[in-house]
């Protein structure tokens, strides 16, 4: 089972680092940037620091020495800081796309310029580095996980009160609150998106291209949202359901701590994929200023549902 662990490990890490450049140097390569845009930059930054602070020295630990405590500590600490500040990306990022669906007006007044989105990048790196600092001072623990011993993990199952709330702390502001206001946003975003398309079939009834991409661009919506939502609990449930056990059951889910790493560095490559690659703006980009080709030329639903939702908010 370690070998098994192991390789996907580093397939994670192999194809972590390829997607997670690719999409800064894609981005990169665009002109006009948007708030989007750099969110997409800075979750990218995100998922690569964990691989340079986390699976570098996990790496380290397990392959090579794992008698250093501190060294566990800060792949710990390196894994925790990377993971909070990816949650916090993730809610802005659902943000960024409910104002600008549900509320578009002010999104093309404010959305255009890019240096807004240091609102929530910075607040995200520093809630981050704060929540995964505070066990250097006392609050929480990063402990060696009891089948992995070379892995140190923020989740403590200890006794010490401060322990126990810094592990509740973590399952509410980094689970259910972060799970909460991105399913209400997505869920309003495709509200929106049926809406519009209704307004549009009242207000075209003779352009069925006008009515069929609004209703393309609510079904790949629909999409976007069941693997935002499925690929999120699929990485961080485990993590939850261990902290969940142990306050209920007060035992040590030993085994299923040790093994929710892995679904919690699927992140890597889910992200990528999930926030960037499904923006056909990205794909273009992509495919024209990355690997220098021809890009396809299909109509934009999404960009035609914008102006739509525009022009009804106008009336």
């Amino acid at each position: 089972m370690d070998e098994l662990t192991g390789t996907l490990v580093f397939l994670f890490l192999l194809v972590g680092i390829i997607l997670n450049l690719l999409v800064i140097a894609t981005v990169l390569k665009k002109k006009n940037r948007k708030v989007k845009d750099v969110l997409i930059i800075s979750l990218a930054c995100a998922m690569i620091s964990e691989i340079c602070f986390g699976f570098v020295w996990e790496g380290y630990g397990r392959y090579i020495d794992d008698t250093s405590l501190e060294l566990c500590k800060m792949a710990g600490f390196g894994s925790a800081f990377s993971a909070f500040v990816s949650i916090l990306h993730l809610i802005a990022m659902a943000l960024e796309r409910y104002i600008s669906i549900v509320h578009p007006l002010k999104a093309y007044q404010h959305f255009e310029n890019h240096m807004l989105a240091m609102y929530m990048v910075v607040p995200a790196w520093v809630i981050g580095l704060a929540w995964a600092l505070f066990p250097f001072f006392g609050w929480g623990v990063y402990l060696r996980e009891e089948v992995h011993t070379y892995r140190c993990s923020a989740i403590g199952f200890i006794k010490p009160s401060n322990s126990q709330s810094y592990s509740y702390g973590l399952l509410i502001f980094f689970f259910f609150l972060p799970s909460i206001i991105i399913i209400y946003l997505c869920v309003r975003v495709q509200m929106e998106l049926i809406k519009t398309r209704k307004n549009t079939a009242e207000k075209f009834q003779g352009a069925t291209m006008m009515v069929a991409d609004s209703k393309k661009c609510e079904k790949q919506h629909f999409v976007l949202v069941c693997f935002i939502i499925i690929t999120y609990f699929l990485t961080w449930t485990p993590y939850a359901l261990s902290a969940c056990w142990y306050t209920f059951f007060d035992s040590k889910p030993d085994h299923v701590v040790s093994y929710s790493a892995i679904f919690a560095k699927s992140g890597l490559v889910t992200n990528p994929i999930i926030y960037v690659f499904f923006y056909r703006e990205f794909r273009e980009t992509l495919i024209t200023k990355v690997f220098k080709r021809k890009a396809p030329s299909p109509s934009n639903p999404s960009t035609s549902v914008e102006m739509k939702t525009r022009s009804t908010t106008n009336n």
